[in-house]
């Protein structure tokens, strides 16, 4: 079985029980894992491909608790680390009356993954995703991301990017964003972005003319996400708006990053399948992890969407 390395946080969501509160008015949370990379990993792992998760966490209690949901999911953990004297990164979450999010940070131990903890580990993986919300930030994980991104390249695996955006991380460095998504953009087989990113990333006031210039910049396959709209396909050659089933939403945390696990898993095990088709069933996965609360545990498998077709 081909095997995808999915680098960078692992943290937990107190997901606010108060919905339609913000953050600083709510009374209560619930306690989940999640972090890109670690629900990128849960739905590739669940949807029938090897996933392994590479970070760092606190050796604490809410790092035994990632370690043990990221075991309970089949995600390879022996590329997970836990940190003496650093605390498990955490993240605050409230919730809209839509299903869409706020976030607060609380971050520590998943700056510091060091490419010198597994660097002998990388030659068996076959696909690198970097989709870290977090990495580009300043910090051990900054320079981890380009040096797994150097090795990906001179070795021939297939990169894949989605850029995870977070405006209160990056309000005051979004110069520094978009230069760093470019350089992951220009290596990359396949891109997932959404409506904002890309206009963000492009400068541009139009999403199909953001697209064109994004694909422009050296990737294979972009795909931007467009929420009840659907995604947004372009390549060098074409540009097709694929349309998603509607759905109930709850809680939109993780479900980019299921979408991602879905494309990527499709394209480990079938690579010659065509991407539309790809993503017709990537936004099937997204919608429907939007119907429960949480991110990692909330991803579907191949069986739970057969029944949403």
């Amino acid at each position: 079985m081909k095997k995808v390395i999915c680098p960078g946080e692992a943290l937990i969501d107190f997901v606010s029980t108060d919905v339609g509160k913000s953050l600083e008015n709510t009374n209560g949370f619930v306690k989940k894992a999640g972090g890109a990379p670690a629900n990128v990993a849960s739905a590739i792992s669940k949807l029938g491909a090897e996933a392994y998760f590479a970070g760092t966490v606190g050796k604490d209690a809410f790092g035994a608790f990632i370690e043990t949901t990221l075991k309970a999911n089949n995600i390879n953990t022996s590329l997970l680390f836990k940190l003496e004297n650093h605390s498990t990164t955490l993240a605050f979450v409230s919730l809209m009356e839509d299903g869409e999010r706020d976030f607060e940070f609380a971050r520590d131990a998943d700056s510091l993954l060091s490419i010198d903890m597994f660097k002998d580990k990388l030659e068996c993986f076959d696909l690198f995703h970097f989709g870290s919300a977090t990495a580009f930030l300043e910090g051990e994980l900054k320079k981890t991301y380009y040096k797994l991104k150097e090795y990906a390249v001179e070795n021939n695996k297939l990169i894949t990017f989605d850029a995870n955006y977070r405006e209160n991380l990056f309000a005051d460095k979004k110069e520094e964003f978009i230069k760093c998504s470019v350089d992951f953009i220009k290596d990359s087989f396949i891109v997932k972005l959404s409506e904002e990113e890309a206009l963000l990333i492009s400068g541009k006031n139009e999403i199909k003319e953001a697209a064109q210039y994004i694909v422009k910049l050296g990737c294979e396959n972009l795909i931007i996400t467009l929420g009840k709209k659907g995604s947004l396909v372009t390549t060098k050659k074409t540009q097709v708006l694929v349309p998603t089933k509607e759905m109930v939403m709850i809680d939109a945390t993780g479900a980019g990053d299921a979408f991602m696990g879905a494309v990527i898993a499709q394209i480990i095990n079938k690579p010659d399948k065509d991407i539309v088709e790809i993503v017709k069933l990537a936004n099937l996965v997204g919608g429907i992890t939007t119907t429960k609360i949480g991110a990692l545990e909330s991803i579907p498998t191949w069986e739970e969407v057969e029944k949403y077709k």
